[in-house]
């Protein structure tokens, strides 16, 4: 669908920002654990409670990508959208079990179909040769609102009383997107949507697509990476706690900082590099840092290598969401983007699963980043095979 050399056009920015308003709407729930207990909800329910919504990722991504063309997508993520804003009204009246499990999983639902929409329209309007730049472009769209909500939620949580009000007040940032989308309609008519941009691809082709060794290995690697990741954000605070940091969000502040700057400062070159031989590096350079975490003995050195850590893993992401973009067929680019958001949910529940095995094993948490550097050679592995296949075909 794009027609024009231009990345910021009109509707890129306006599928960001709305991008940008679902994540503050996940970005907010930091705190839900404390929530529920201060609700009296038993330590043994709040688990799946908080669960519940991401599980709806894992459930139904794959069932919706494959739903969603560029024809429909657009009233998909308007109905999302006001699904979304309902649900956080909802956190408002739920005070006991079985509701807060009704609105988490019907939050999630929204959630799933609101990014997967955002998604299967984006990738027609990213021009040829900017796919690394607007995939950075794009994840910064969740990276800020996680760097920002939480500094919001606590400032509100002096005036509101409690997070449900908070939730609640949320749901205006819905408002703002759903008027960015007016004009997409008529916009996406006038640039003319191609025979593949509309058909539905179907089921054999979607299976047959997920069978080739390209789009296997670069799935495969985008889950050790969230595997990973997720393992360092779930207990990084508990290994900073465990080395004397008197600030353990420090840590945090650092790798987020880190990631936006990278993604500001080297956007515009990342279209420019060889995107495989590129991400093996930053992985291997990525393993590097994760091996030296695992052997420090003071907060500092942790926190002098979680700007590594960060800026690392601000390259590593953009590339294999562009490679995925550059090896796959243009009817499928947005299944398979949407399927690299479902390695990262599957990475979000497997991660800290893995990460706590670990700990309650013993192993402590050397161990634990020492796995995290495992998983980082193990996706650089996966990629080496598609090294000669960057060299014979264009940037995408």
């Amino acid at each position: 669908m794009a027609k024009t050399d231009s990345l910021y056009g009109y509707e890129f920015t306006a599928l960001c920002l709305a991008s940008t308003f679902a994540f503050c709407n996940i970005a907010i729930f930091y705190s839900l654990s404390g929530y529920l207990e201060r609700l009296g909800i038993d330590p043994s329910w709040r688990g799946l409670i908080i669960a519940a919504e991401p599980a709806m990722a894992v459930i139904l991504r794959p069932v919706v990508s494959p739903l969603l063309t560029q024809a429909n997508a657009l009233a998909v993520l308007r109905i999302a959208l006001a699904a979304n804003g309902a649900a956080l009204v909802c956190y408002r009246f739920a005070g006991t079990v079985p509701w807060l499990l009704a609105v988490r999983v019907f939050h999630g639902a929204s959630i799933v179909c609101l990014i997967s929409a955002v998604t299967a329209l984006l990738v027609g309007f990213i021009p040829k040769g900017r796919s690394a730049q607007a995939f950075g472009v794009f994840s910064l769209t969740s990276l800020a609102p996680f760097a920002l909500m939480p500094l919001a939620t606590e400032f509100l949580l002096r005036f509101v009383g409690d997070e449900s009000a908070v939730y609640a007040l949320a749901s205006l940032l819905i408002v703002p997107a759903l008027i960015l989308l007016v004009p997409l309609g008529k916009r996406i008519g006038k640039a003319g949507l191609t025979a593949h941009e509309t058909r539905r691809p179907s089921r054999s082709i979607v299976l047959d697509n997920l069978r080739r060794p390209r789009a296997l290995a670069i799935l495969a690697a985008n889950l050790c990476v969230f595997l990973c990741s997720t393992m360092v954000f779930f207990y990084a605070k508990g290994y900073a706690l465990a080395l004397g940091a008197a600030d353990p969000g420090l840590f945090f502040s650092i790798v987020f900082g880190a990631m936006i700057a990278v993604r500001l400062l080297g956007n515009a070159v990342f279209d420019k590099l060889p995107k495989v031989p590129a991400l093996i590096f930053f992985l291997v350079s990525w393993c590097a840092c994760l091996a030296l975490m695992a052997r420090v003995a003071s907060p500092g050195a942790l926190f002098a290598l979680a700007a590594g850590y960060g800026l690392c893993l601000g390259v590593i992401q953009p590339l294999l969401n562009a490679a995925m973009f550059q090896y796959s067929p243009p009817e499928l680019r947005g299944v398979n983007i949407n399927m690299m958001l479902f390695m990262m949910d599957a990475g979000y529940f497997l991660g800290p699963l893995v990460g706590g095995t670990i700990l309650a094993q013993g192993l402590g948490f050397p161990a634990l980043f020492l796995t995290g550097a495992g998983w980082a050679v193990l996706a650089a592995l996966l990629l080496s095979p598609l090294l000669r296949a960057q060299q014979t075909e264009s940037t995408g």
